[in-house]
Parts: C-alpha cells; structure tokens; sequence
C-alpha cells in the first residue's frame, strides 16, 4: 500500500524537479531525470523493504497446490495462469484398465494389477492432456485451490468422454 503511494506521487516529483532544476547545470532535463530517481530511492528506501515486498506479493497469484497433484501441464505454481482440476478417482474408476481389475478380481498388488493401473493412469494423463490443450488450460490437478477461493474449472467430465 504504501510503495503504490510512493509510485503515485512520482510524476509530480518529475515535473517539479525539472521545473527546479538551475539554469546553469549541464543539460536541465537530464538533471530532472536525475533528480526523480535519486528521490524515487530514497522514498522506496524510506518505505522499507516489507513494503517493496507486499508489493511483489500484491501482484503474484498465489495458488495453493501439491506437485504430486499435477497431471499433466504446469507444474510450477508461480507459472500458473489457468489451471483446471479433476476427481482424479472417478476417472480412475472409469477407466477399462480399472474396470478389469474389478471385475475379475485382480490383486491390484500383483504384477498385473500393478501394469493395468500404471496403464490407466497413462491413459487418464494421455487424455487430460488433449482436453487441456483443446480447453486452452495451462494444467491439470487432482487437487487445486487459489488464495482468493476462485473457483476452478472441474474438466472431469470431458476427460471422461475421452476415456
């Protein structure tokens, strides 16, 4: 708050420097120049660095997510501009890999069951990728949320149609 007060108040300083500046110095407005941005520092140094740094922090997105959540896309959450999430156990459930391990009563601890989950879970990524890019998101997550509680899109269904 207080470094956007210090911002708003530099370009009166610009033209009252100039305006200021003697007529015998060496190129006036070079002078002005010089003059705001000595006084730019030395109002950001009066502020304090707590304030330059809320102020960095006004401007980051911060959203609230777990590496091991990412699917696919983005996995870095600095780098996140449109994320999408999905129920990542429904789409595991309907995948056929899933569905055959239910149904003859694989033990998803043996080698088979093993490989066959594996394959669905290549298979959720493979597809959550195509709908990413197709809906222009920038990642996908089992679990995501944003600082402000804005709401996230939930893609699982269209993964779904793809499954």
């Amino acid at each position: 708050m207080a470094l956007t007060a210090v911002l708003a108040v530099l370009p009166s300083l610009a033209t009252t420097s100039a305006a200021t500046a003697s007529p015998t110095s060496s190129g006036s407005a070079a002078c002005g120049r010089e003059c705001v941005s000595r006084v730019a520092f030395d109002a950001v140094r009066a502020v304090g660095t707590s304030a330059v740094d809320s102020g960095r922090s006004e401007l980051q997105q911060t959203w609230i997510c777990d590496r091991s959540d990412n699917i696919c896309g983005l996995d870095d959450p600095r780098m996140l501009s449109k994320p999408a999430k999905v129920d990542y156990d429904a789409l595991l459930k309907a995948t056929p890999e899933m569905k055959k391990i239910h149904d003859d009563k694989i033990d998803p601890n043996s080698s088979e069951g093993i490989q066959l989950r594996q394959r669905a879970v290549d298979r959720i990524r493979e597809k959550a990728d195509a709908v990413r890019q197709a809906q222009g998101y920038c990642s996908v997550w089992k679990a995501i949320r944003h600082q402000d509680a804005r709401t996230i899109s939930d893609i699982t269904d269209l993964v779904k149609a793809q499954l």
